[in-house]
């Protein structure tokens, strides 16, 4: 029998290597540690021409220089083959003797499809831009208008109608900021804004903004930030706003019975936004599609109106934040709804522990409720302990150690002589409505009553009610001061060519007190503001002859008005508006409708020239 000698082994092996090289359609090179080429396959010279003795022995240098040891890397090259420029995505790995293997492959149409793409999402996010800056604002107009009509006298069934209006008008607003975001998250151009973010003013803001409407739908709403949060973060505060009311209001939209609860927690180096309802759940086929566009889990929620951009949004949002977000639900067990980001803290998490070394019992039938109190009071450093029925809470009052708070669902109120004679030194509180909130005064309460919290309950007030340092005049917080007419003595020029908006902001700073000159144009506003009578100016960007933009240029380079206070003033709130303005010279950027405090507010920090303002 005739062996094979090792030299014909090697011969052999190294023909059955090449063969299965030439049969791959990408181009195959190899390299030695000097970068002389060893080997190519018939793919290469079929892009390249030649023969395999043309190529061998011959430098291949159109790779980058390596910027790190890694033994593999991916990199395309703009190269000439025999069928013209083509663009190769070469992936070379690197051996420990130094040579090397690269795989290539032709992108060209690849790349070509994606600058197509990127092109046409640039036009769709141009033409949205455009169209819904039209939308804006008659819906601006609309909101401005219906909020001056709401502060005069209206019979009940016109103040219906007139909340009707604003409701359906602040819907299609909020619809069309959806679609915006959509289309600069498509095309790359929404750039998140970060800065010091207080998680816990931030969850109290929506759950705060969101309770009356839960109200109206008998639904519960509670909220609770733990403790480990830090005190601020680093993130966007907007985005995060956005995505919160997105899934609290979807919540409260979509639940018939129950409540819902809003969370802020830590997840590992991450933190971790989430809402659960006690809605009729959702399928784990709706689930799949839940935050692509337009869907809203038809089979469960269908009765609720709405275009499904809303999800979408989150999740678009959360990706922009190298975030992730997640549903857990079933047909019948409610939801739960959750965003996770990285946001570094900035300052620590607070250490005050007002409510240590006491206990707190909660006695409510609704579950959610009870977590979400639960989880507050463990926050402010008490021991929470719940009851879902007013028999178990009596026994838990008690054996419960003193100090004991105990808050009575407003519903079983009339256990609270029960309760006393359980716990004698308890403090009981009533958990009410604001509707119900009334019969819990000092003059109309129960004796067996300490005090009242009202659903959502704050930090604050839990904290204060819990030890008997609230205030009991009727007012769970105090009320925010009021200032008559706060702007009185500025002279303002507005310069706004839409007249119903026009006739709103007019309207609105003179309720403040401040005199005001309007003009329908750029021009008139550069010439109005070079007489130096006015303290601030504000210019809508988009006017005749010239934009906001221009005039407030231009009256940044008249010297005699350089340092004139300018507010921009826009439907659509993009960065790139802001940015643009801040280019411009303005000092404050604001959306209309105007909010009469925020004007308030800015213009009164700007006219001190102490205090003067960037782009906000």
């Amino acid at each position: 029998m005739r062996q094979e000698t090792p030299e014909g082994f090697i011969a052999g092996a190294r023909g059955a290597a090449r063969q299965a090289l030439d049969a791959m359609a990408e181009l195959v090179i190899m390299r030695d540690p000097k970068g002389r080429i060893t080997e190519v396959n018939t793919a290469f010279l079929s892009a390249f021409g030649g023969t395999r003795l043309d190529w061998i022995g011959c430098w291949f240098a159109v790779s980058p220089a390596r910027a790190s040891e890694q033994p593999a890397r991916r990199y395309d090259v703009a190269m000439r083959t025999l069928s013209g420029p083509s663009w190769i995505e070469w992936s070379e790995t690197l051996s420990q003797d130094g040579s090397s293997v690269a795989v290539g492959r032709d992108v060209s149409r690849e790349r070509e499809a994606r600058a197509e793409q990127s092109e046409a999402a640039r036009g769709k996010s141009v033409f949205f831009a455009a169209v819904t800056h039209e939308l804006r604002t008659p819906l601006s107009g609309a909101l401005g208008a219906a909020a001056l009509l709401a502060d005069t006298r209206l019979a009940p069934d016109q103040r219906a109608y007139l909340e009707a209006v604003r409701q359906s008008a602040g819907h299609a607003l909020g619809l069309i900021d959806d679609i915006l975001d959509l289309t600069r998250l498509e095309a790359g151009r929404l750039e998140l804004r970060p800065g010091p973010v207080d998680l816990r003013q931030l969850v109290t803001e929506v759950g705060e903004v969101l309770a009356p409407r839960a109200a109206e739908r008998g639904l519960t709403l509670s909220y609770a930030v733990d403790a480990d949060i830090p005190a601020t973060v680093l993130a966007d505060e907007g985005r995060l706003k956005q995505i919160l009311f997105n899934l609290a209001g979807n919540a409260v939209k979509f639940t018939e019975t129950g409540g819902v609860l809003i969370l802020a927690e830590t997840a590992g180096e991450r933190v971790r936004l989430s809402v659960r309802d006690s809605g009729p759940g959702i399928s784990t086929e709706d689930q799949k599609r839940l935050f692509e566009h337009f869907e809203r889990g038809a089979a469960e929620r269908k009765a609720a109106p709405g275009a499904g951009l809303g999800l979408a949004m989150v999740k678009r949002l959360a990706e922009a934040m190298d975030g992730e977000v997640g549903v857990q639900s079933e047909p019948g067990g409610g939801a739960l709804f959750w965003v996770s980001a990285p946001m570094p803290a900035r300052s620590p998490a607070p250490t005050e522990k007002p409510l240590g070394g006491r206990t707190i019992l909660i006695v409510t039938p609704d579950a959610l409720q009870r977590a979400g109190l639960a989880r507050l009071s463990r926050a402010l450093g008490a021991e929470p302990l719940t009851a879902a029925t007013a028999d178990a809470a009596l026994a838990q009052a008690g054996a419960a150690a003193p100090p004991l708070t105990v808050v009575l669902d407003a519903s079983w109120i009339g256990e609270a002589g029960a309760m006393r004679a359980a716990a004698p030194h308890a403090r009981i509180l009533a958990l009410a409505e604001p509707r119900t909130k009334d019969q819990f005064s000092a003059e109309a309460r129960p004796d067996s009553v300490d005090g009242w919290l009202v659903a959502p309950v704050r930090p604050g007030s839990l904290a204060a009610w819990a030890v008997g340092e609230a205030r009991d005049d009727g007012a769970e917080d105090p009320a925010r001061p009021t200032q008559h007419e706060p702007l009185r003595g500025l002279a303002v020029l507005l310069a706004e060519d839409d007249p119903v908006n026009a006739m709103i902001a007019r309207t609105v700073l003179s309720k403040l007190g401040a005199d005001v000159t309007h003009v329908e144009s750029g021009r008139a506003a550069v010439e109005h503001a070079s007489r130096g009578m006015f303290d601030a100016a504000l210019l809508d960007l988009r006017m005749p002859e010239l934009s906001g933009l221009d005039a407030a240029a231009e009256i940044r380079t008249t010297p005699s008005v350089a340092a004139l206070p300018l507010i921009a003033l826009t439907a659509n709130a993009t960065e790139a508006d802001r940015t643009a303005c801040l280019a411009a010279g303005m000092d404050a950027f604001m959306t209309k409708p105007l909010d009469p405090n925020d004007l308030a507010e800015r213009l009164t920090a700007l006219c001190a020239p102490q205090n003067r303002a960037n782009v906000g």
